[in-house]
């Protein structure tokens, strides 16, 4: 890239610049909901206690009817699958960018699995098994159980056999949200798939080209995770270094690069945010904060040194693609966390990775009290390890 001054930063300053961006320094009102979500381009949503726990976090007395209500009334927001071969839940309106910035991601990288024998060859599947799967939602959602009966049943025998066909690790209808065809729907306690023209008739694919949404996705994650690197962008994304050097390389003119001390890759940022950077506080002392396993917060970059202690990865980053619950305290993650709830008491353990300040281990306590109010529970016990 060009050439130009470079400013620099302290990591402190990177790190409160990073937490505002995700509204970890002060929670925002909650008829902002879909503004954060947009802000941080998407709840991760793999784990089911995800997406209410995090927004938990950033939202001032958030109940989490709300995001049934933006989900599935509303319908302001969407859950599919998009980055990394994983489930988000983003903003309705931008679902054009981001399926069109990852989605040849998922049939050239992400979705290889499906090309053994385990799987119907593609051909198959999108002339007989896709249009039989759309057939059968046009009444309306369906489970992935009554799909998998009902499709199944209007199969040949030589289809039958096919047993991941509906995985629940995704299977055919990841790849038909992929190509457009399919979102999730309304839950009821049960998740429900439905045809995507049905369930946001209003939305069209077809706004902007792979080009065009990769740039805006790159100028959407800077917004909510910048300064970053080329890597990061790639490993939060899922699409890969070189197709995201060439889309750094095109948006060049809207970036600006920061030098962080500490951090050895090129990390850019929009130029239209370069002031509020420098503008950041970092005296401000963060809250703590109690976040849930795969937080937005935890997996927005590969270099994670603006958070996370490198000899602690290991406690977050857990084998088989596993991301703990963390302890945010002073800004960084301190530690990890697990909860048990009954009727009426929720257990909250946390193990520090270090002995925790006085005034955090307050703060820690009273953030368990307000999960057990959020979780509406009569008693809350706290166990600190040491």
């Amino acid at each position: 890239m060009a050439e130009s001054t470079v400013f620099e930063v302290s990591l402190k300053e990177l790190n409160r610049f990073y937490l505002m961006r995700h509204h970890l320094l002060s929670k925002v009102e909650k008829d902002k909901l879909e503004k954060l979500v947009r802000d941080i381009c998407g709840l991760h949503s793999q784990f089911p206690t995800t997406p209410s726990l995090s927004l938990w976090n950033r939202i001032e007395s958030f109940q989490k009817n709300l995001l049934e209500e933006a989900l599935y009334i509303k319908k302001s927001l969407v859950r599919v699958w998009c980055m990394r071969g994983t489930l988000h839940i983003i903003p309705s309106d931008e679902l054009p960018v981001y399926h069109h910035a990852v989605k040849r991601m998922w049939f050239e990288h992400h979705g290889r699995y499906m090309r053994g024998p385990d799987w119907p060859p593609l051909d198959i599947r999108k002339g007989i098994i896709y249009p039989k799967i759309l057939e059968t939602l046009q009444e309306g959602p369906l489970t992935r159980t009554e799909l998998s009966t009902k499709v199944s049943a209007m199969l040949e025998p030589s289809l039958q056999r096919y047993e991941r066909l509906f995985s629940a690790w995704g299977g055919i209808l990841k790849e038909m949200c992929y190509l457009g065809l399919i979102a999730y729907a309304e839950s009821n306690a049960k998740t429900r798939f439905a045809r995507l023209d049905h369930w946001l008739p209003h939305v069209s694919l077809e706004q902007v080209t792979e080009k065009e949404a990769q740039t805006k996705l790159l100028q959407k994650y800077l917004n909510g995770y910048g300064p970053a690197s080329v890597q990061d962008f790639a490993y939060w994304s899922g699409i890969t270094i070189s197709e995201s050097r060439k889309v750094f390389e095109e948006t060049k003119q809207a970036l600006e690069e920061i030098r962080v001390e500490g951090v050895k890759n090129q990390l850019w940022l929009l130029k239209d945010d370069f002031n509020k950077l420098k503008e950041i506080d970092v005296d401000e002392k963060p809250s703590v904060r109690l976040l849930p396993k795969f937080d937005p917060l935890l997996l927005g970059h590969k270099d994670k040194s603006r958070i996370l202690k490198s000899e602690h990865s290991k406690q977050v980053f857990r084998p088989a693609g596993d991301v703990a619950a963390t302890v945010l305290a002073g800004g960084y993650i301190k530690g990890t966390w697990n909860y048990k709830k009954t009727k009426n008491k929720l257990t909250v353990n946390v193990s520090p990775f270090e002995k925790l300040e006085k005034e955090d281990l307050t703060k820690i306590h009273r953030e368990a009290e307000a999960l057990g109010d959020f979780m509406e529970v009569g008693q809350v016990k706290l166990s600190v390890t040491s």
